[in-house]
């Protein structure tokens, strides 16, 4: 009944806009994708636990039973889940689902120990309850939240604090994750339940219905619970598939992608050591990308090399892994990676 109120919701706001949609996601525009980071020395890597954020220096290096170079904690956290670094002004965000917060934490690479938040925001009037994954338009100071079936973006991310009141978008799906690809104002959403990754142009203008631009959906896509997402500086969107048969796959022409696509390339077979890949994130500075994996279920963290481009049982060129690291079974929520410090 919820799903059939929330389809006349959509066709209500969609008919009333004068476009011609499916019944459950609207199709508008295009665009093209981002472009890779810039280099740095060897980069800080950020993990997020049921209760602290571990940081790996040298994360372009970084393997095996290793120690992180420090622990953050904070009376804050509460079952923090995805995290955003933001590069330029090393400020990391954190979804932190138990205290239905945002937490923001200014001069990140140089935390450890109990630290306290810079800015902590939540409240009623933010409309925070179960928020999963952030991502941050650096440019346009905008911040947008996953919680549920919504996505909340707040106006202000640089600034704001205490309990803002943000523009709320309903996508009337639960939403595995996010991923801003800034440049070109297009937010992809990652829908488990239905197995299909959609795709918002206009972001930053989106208010009251998602109106989606492109939907990757249907048999032939190879989708299964998909979660974790990347961008690569070739305009390819990489895909991590939650459940049997876990994979990535990858899909060429991510801006403008709609429909029932046949992977670009898709790695699963058990030298992947996928379980249950979770958020990802890209390193651009490597030649064909180097892909970071949270896999809870392996307790590990998989760093795959020539992940957008190879088809095949490919095995991680590195894992972060064992009891030195500080990783456990399902133990892990969230990453990061800033590779400028």
């Amino acid at each position: 009944m919820k799903r059939f109120y929330a389809i006349l919701v959509f066709a209500l706001a969609f008919m009333l806009s004068g476009c011609v949609i499916s019944p459950r996601r609207t199709l508008g525009g295009s665009g093209t994708p981002g472009t890779p980071g810039t280099p740095g020395t060897g980069g800080q890597l950020y993990i997020s636990t049921p209760n602290s954020i571990l940081r790996f220096s040298n994360a372009e290096a970084v393997n095996g039973n290793t120690a992180p170079t420090t622990t953050i904690t904070s009376s804050a956290f509460s079952s923090p889940q995805h995290i955003f670094v933001d590069t330029t002004n090393d400020r990391l965000y954190v979804a932190n689902r138990g205290g239905r917060s945002i937490l923001v934490f200014d001069n990140a690479s140089t935390l450890t120990g109990n630290v306290t938040p810079t800015r902590i925001i939540s409240g009623a009037g933010t409309g925070l309850a179960n928020p999963i994954d952030v991502a941050v338009d650096t440019v346009n100071d905008l911040l947008y939240v996953a919680d549920g079936t919504t996505i909340l973006l707040f106006k202000q991310a640089s600034t704001d604090n205490g309990s803002p009141q943000p523009i709320t978008i309903n996508m009337g799906i639960t939403i595995g994750g996010l991923l801003l690809d800034a440049a070109n104002d297009q937010l992809y959403v990652s829908d488990p339940a239905d197995n299909v990754v959609d795709r918002l142009d206009n972001a930053s203008a989106q208010n009251t219905v998602g109106i989606v631009g492109g939907a990757i959906a249907g048999p032939d896509t190879l989708l299964s619970q998909p979660r974790g997402l990347a961008l690569d500086g070739s305009g390819r969107l990489l895909v991590g598939n939650s459940v049997a048969p876990v994979s990535i796959t990858t899909y060429g022409g991510a801006g403008v992608a709609t429909g029932d696509l046949v992977p670009f390339a898709n790695i699963s077979g058990s030298n992947t050591q996928l379980q249950s890949p979770q958020q990802m994130v890209l390193n651009g500075n490597i030649l064909n990308g180097e892909l970071y994996v949270v896999d809870p279920v392996a307790a590990s963290i998989l760093i795959y090399t020539n992940t957008s481009t190879v088809t095949g049982n490919l095995a991680p060129a590195r894992v972060i892994t064992g009891a030195s690291t500080g990783l456990a079974v399902n133990g892990i929520n969230g990453i990061a990676l800033d590779t400028t410090r």
